[in-house]
């Protein structure tokens, strides 16, 4: 029997019979094709549909091949799926393989189950802590509790109270201040104390400045012996005084130290040479070197916790002595110090000058030579070390009672004592040395440069009695020596150290009348036994 053609030609609705259904999309999967009719419809010869292409592709879009730029962006996105997994995979942690379980549906035929994807959620929960529970309102009395501390804090420090020295006002007990403040009657009305610097309030005083000290008397070092230095060193000084703070007090306002004008390095000449003391003023310091007037005021109103007041006077001594009272001291004519050569009594050492070729005076460069090297004191009274006080070379010098002073450079292993420390005459204070403390050129061998000096200039050793004899200078020829009587010691030859004795010797005896003269006695007779030989340069002894 035919079918009955029930439908109508129209490619919108094709009023097919119920039966005729468009078979469903090829699926891969092996259940797909499952329903699906086995034979395709018939239709009569010579109707409308039997002319129609296959009722199949009816109503369906026809597919196109894929172009090339399908296929790359495809590979694109499957390449970028694939990196995201890979980057998801990473941050997975892998149970160890003894905490893995055999999943059951493997092997059953049953499809597994899909495990959650990696993301955010997946990161385990931290547990809740404490501070999570914190409301709005523990926030807010944290601040006004911190603001209320920083309020008090505030308030004592502006009292001018240190902070933890409040007390409850209830307890009824008063408040021990530290020193400086008054503590407050009970019910007295409090008064703030005015910060420094305010409206009608003093300034508090600086403190004492240790560099501004050591410039300002490099300073005046320079203004007062800087002249001098220029003049014996032939040259301007190539360096800045050398400044060194020896004692000061407790509260650092009062100092007393050394300075000295460095020598430079092609000149032999003595350093220049002073002491400094200073004061701290609140503002600024006041200053005085040695010879000038603001040095004794100054030690005159040090306290005795920085210098003694022997050792003041000594130091005033010292530097208000002038050229006159120097020179009666050292050469007999007025109270000295009994003065003897720096080193051991009985020996003899070189006696050492300045050369004609430098052009100063012979005696300004005084120096001594040989024997056992130990440099002993000439005279009591308190040494003091200039140009440092390590181990390396001192410029020693002794302060004695009369106000002149005697100096020793080129001393090595000096004594290790304090600072105006009282010594005795034959004390040891080192050894013969090559190299200046302050400077200036070495010798040749080992000696010790001796010189005399009071607070304002050196002392000229011309007509100075110092063991037994009377150092003078000649102009001519330009000449330095020393005499005892009828002897003489020229520069490079010996000279005894007789001690601290008058530079004459007794008188010899007159013979008697007619009487021949005895042996040893008279003018024709041998020298005293206080005669030595005097050495000349080249060798020749001769007696006088």
């Amino acid at each position: 029997m035919a079918r009955r053609d029930d439908g109508h030609a129209s490619r919108i609705n094709t009023h097919a019979a119920p039966w005729a259904r468009a078979p469903e999309r090829p699926s891969p999967r092996a259940g797909a094709a499952r329903g699906r009719r086995p034979e395709e419809p018939q239709w009569p010869e010579g109707s409308w549909w039997s002319e129609q292409p296959g009722w199949d592709e009816r109503g369906r879009r026809r597919r196109r091949e894929p172009t090339r730029r399908d296929v790359r962006r495809r590979e694109r996105d499957r390449t970028r799926r694939r990196q995201q997994r890979a980057r998801r995979s990473a941050f997975r942690t892998e149970p160890p393989p003894a905490a893995r379980r055999r999943d059951p549906a493997r092997g059953s035929g049953r499809r597994p189950p899909a495990r959650p994807r990696p993301g955010p959620k997946a990161t385990p929960r931290r547990p809740r802590l404490p501070t999570d529970r914190i409301g709005v309102g523990a926030l807010v009395l944290s601040a006004v509790v911190g603001l209320s501390l920083l309020g008090i804090a505030e308030r004592t420090l502006l009292d001018g109270r240190p902070i933890g020295t409040t007390e409850s006002v209830a307890s009824g007990k008063g408040l021990r201040h530290p020193k400086g403040h008054a503590t407050a009657a009970p019910g007295a009305p409090h008064r703030p104390a005015q910060r420094p610097g305010a409206s009608g309030a003093p300034a508090a005083p600086a403190r004492p400045d240790a560099q501004a000290l050591t410039a300002q008397v490099r300073k005046a070092t320079l203004a007062q012996r800087g002249a001098a230095a220029r003049l014996a060193y032939g040259a301007a000084p190539a360096r800045a005084p050398i400044v060194a703070a020896t004692r000061t007090s407790d509260d650092g306002t009062w100092v007393f130290g050394t300075t000295a004008v460095p020598v430079p390095p092609g000149s032999d000449a003595d350093p220049e040479i002073a002491f400094f003391a200073a004061r701290w003023t609140g503002r600024e310091w006041r200053i005085g070197l040695s010879g000038a007037t603001a040095f004794g005021t100054l030690l005159g109103a040090m306290p005795a916790t920085v210098m003694s007041a022997s050792e003041a006077r000594a130091l005033r001594r010292y530097g208000a002595l002038s050229a006159g009272q120097a020179a009666a001291a050292v050469n007999g004519t007025g109270p000295g110090d009994g003065l003897m050569l720096p080193w051991k009594t009985g020996t003899s050492w070189t006696m050492l000058t300045a050369g004609p070729a430098s052009g100063r005076r012979p005696l300004s460069a005084l120096a001594f030579a040989g024997g056992d090297g130990r440099v002993l004191a000439s005279g009591a009274g308190r040494l003091y070390r200039f140009c440092g006080d390590g181990p390396g070379p001192a410029l020693l010098m002794v302060v004695h009672a009369s106000g002149v002073a005697t100096t020793y450079d080129r001393v090595r292993s000096a004594a290790q004592l304090r600072d105006g420390s009282v010594v005795g005459r034959g004390d040891p204070l080192g050894r013969t040395g090559t190299v200046g403390a302050c400077g200036g050129a070495p010798a040749d061998r080992a000696e010790v440069r001796f010189d005399l000096r009071r607070g304002a200039a050196p002392v000229p050793l011309d007509g100075a009695v110092i063991g037994g004899w009377t150092f003078s200078e000649r102009a001519k020829p330009l000449l330095g020596f020393a005499e005892r009587g009828l002897l003489q010691v020229l520069p490079g030859g010996l000279i005894a150290n007789l001690g601290a004795v008058p530079a004459a010797d007794p008188p010899p005896s007159s013979p008697a009348p007619g009487g021949a003269p005895d042996a040893g006695a008279g003018p024709a007779g041998d020298p005293s036994p206080s005669a030595t030989q005097n050495r000349s340069p080249s060798g020749a002894n001769t007696q006088q």
